[in-house]
């Protein structure tokens, strides 16, 4: 992305690297975060801060019309080329638009669901919190996620010793609000993965991260790193398993037996004085 709070500006040769070396989306997380509907329940989403589309690939692949957007017109670009080799039905499904969290190119209450991927740090919190009510409808669904290092891990350990000089960084996921512009507060789950990769592949992803790219000894940060790989890669395989930890937020949702609750909510002796009954209708609706 772009202009999304002070992000990094993207250039077409840098949105091609983060489209081909960043891990993608699986379908168990983008399915979580739009709140795990039935099968066959179809969406209309918005991805913001799409970049090149790595989650918005999947939001289609399962079925839902969505939309992506993003300040960066290259990485934008990126995600249309790769739509064209798409199946026809998955291709058909995706829209993009160059917007940002702070304007969003939407109408009032437009979208099922949000899902913001590896991009809600660069928001301003307050206005994007209030666009992203605006568009969202009634009981829709937002969704916020990182892939993370899982830091206990011996290869983890190292890397981040090599390209963290000056300590472990802020903790992204803590810009999560703890509650949604009224709406709900946000639920948590963690999904475990391994991103495996070869030797050049774990190369070409370090050069992609920003706090890499933007070192004067990025040359020997990389070297570093591709002698890590060397040591790290499979005898079998030939790849690395680099794991990560993909942390979901999700807004939280009411089950069955919390509704009826609510519904059924005894108010104070003051407050229920000349209240209707529910009828049988409204209890069942």
């Amino acid at each position: 992305m772009n202009q999304f709070h002070s992000a990094p500006t993207v250039s077409s040769k840098s949105a091609v690297l983060h489209d081909g070396v960043r891990p993608v989306w699986s379908a168990e997380v983008i399915s979580w975060l739009l709140g795990s509907p039935v099968p066959g329940h179809r969406l209309t989403v918005l991805d913001l801060g799409a970049g090149t589309g790595l989650g918005t690939r999947t939001i289609a692949a399962l079925g839902h019309a969505v939309t992506a957007v993003d300040t960066a017109k290259d990485m934008l670009s990126v995600l249309r080329k790769v739509s064209e080799e798409l199946p026809t039905g998955i291709a058909d499904r995706i829209t993009t638009a160059s917007g940002s969290a702070e304007r969003i190119p939407l109408g009032n209450e437009s979208v099922d669901a949000i899902v913001c991927l590896q991009a809600w740090h660069w928001v301003d919190p307050d206005r994007a919190t209030s666009e992203c009510d605006r568009v969202l409808r009634k009981n829709g669904m937002m969704g916020l996620a990182w892939h993370t290092w899982d830091r206990t891990s011996e290869l983890v350990k190292v890397l981040a010793a090599i390209v963290e000089p000056d300590g472990k960084p802020a903790d992204q996921t803590r810009g999560v609000p703890e509650e949604f512009a009224g709406r709900a507060s946000f639920e948590r789950k963690d999904f475990p993965f391994n991103y495996e990769l070869s030797v050049d592949h774990l190369v070409q992803l370090a050069s992609s991260w920003t706090f890499v790219a933007q070192r004067s000894d990025q040359g020997a940060v990389l070297a570093k790193i591709r002698r890590l790989g060397e040591q790290a890669e499979s005898r079998d395989t030939g790849l690395i398993r680099f794991p990560h930890i993909t942390a979901a937020f999700r807004l939280q949702q009411l089950s069955r037996s919390e509704c009826l609750a609510e519904l059924f909510h005894d108010p104070e002796p003051d407050q229920r004085a000349g209240q209707a009954i529910p009828s049988q209708q409204a209890l069942t609706s």
